[in-house]
């Protein structure tokens, strides 16, 4: 059964913003149905108008990370799917709040992790799942800083900046606790490092480091029941927000589940949280 075009407006005209702009044009199955930016020169219509209008099915919400659980709120409200940058909230009580939320309305709600769909992301967890259980390991990221990360207003607070490599641990290797945290910040950026338990024993230091002039790379290296896993990466490719704006639509029209673990996803802003505090 084929279906009309996803009817979707664009709220924020940032880097993902813009990004998705450009999916929409080149994908099949979608209609760009308004762009809401504080720009006057990008911005197609305000807010209001957008959520009032009926033909406007759904949103992608890529503003400041402080205004994602607002605007989400606004938006299922309004009685539209979502489709939200990460972080989706700053605890895991109001991140549940607005989940409850999507399924008393009978929206979709989707926080984009679009490095979980990369060719380089699902080569690696097929590596990982073959050499059986993780017995210990680290995982790094590294990344720049700016002024623009620098405001808690825009960003804030810093240790949900994680929340995608998390997700990510996650993905390839399972459920995990939070044993023990450090975070430590300067002038120049912040380093984050937990210790994170699974539930078959295994143990995996994780260690996220912002400082201004850092080239952006990311590793593990880890011991594993039937070998080792050493992956080194800079970043992901192949059109992910793309084949995360067609994985919503599938969504919102098909009931397709999402392509990671929501409940983990809830976990671990509640870890962040208590991190943050």
């Amino acid at each position: 059964m084929s279906h009309p075009p996803l009817a979707i407006a664009i709220i924020g005209l940032g880097v993902a913003g813009k990004a998705r702009q450009k999916a929409i044009a080149e994908l099949p199955g979608f209609r760009l149905a308004g762009i809401v930016s504080r720009r006057p020169d990008v911005a197609t219509a305000g807010l209001e108008e957008i959520l009032q209008n009926s033909d406007v099915s759904a949103v992608a919400i890529s503003t400041e990370n402080t205004d994602h659980a607002s605007r989400t709120r606004q938006a299922l409200a309004a009685g539209k799917h979502v489709l939200c940058d990460y972080p989706l909230a700053f605890s895991e009580t109001e991140g549940r709040e607005l989940f409850a939320m999507a399924r008393g309305t009978g929206k979709v709600l989707h926080v984009e992790h679009i490095a979980l769909l990369a060719e380089e992301h699902q080569k690696l967890k097929s590596e990982i799942a073959a050499k059986g259980s993780l017995v210990k390991g680290d995982y790094l990221f590294q990344g720049g800083w700016n002024p623009k990360l620098e405001d808690l207003r825009y960003t804030g607070a810093y240790p949900f900046l994680a929340v995608s490599r998390l997700v990510q641990i996650a993905d390839l290797f399972g459920p995990f606790e939070l044993e023990s945290q450090q975070f430590e910040k300067n002038a120049q950026g912040f380093r984050l490092h937990l210790h994170l338990k699974f539930p078959g024993g295994g143990k995996l230091g994780f260690t996220e480091e912002r400082v201004a002039g850092l080239a952006r790379r990311r590793s593990i290296l880890a011991e594993m029941s039937e070998g080792q896993v050493h992956w080194k990466a800079q970043t992901f490719s192949g059109g992910l927000f793309g084949k995360d704006l067609q994985w919503f639509r599938d969504r919102v029209l098909n009931g397709k589940p999402c392509y990671y673990d929501e409940t983990m996803l809830l976990k671990i802003l509640g870890m962040l949280e208590r991190v943050a505090s």
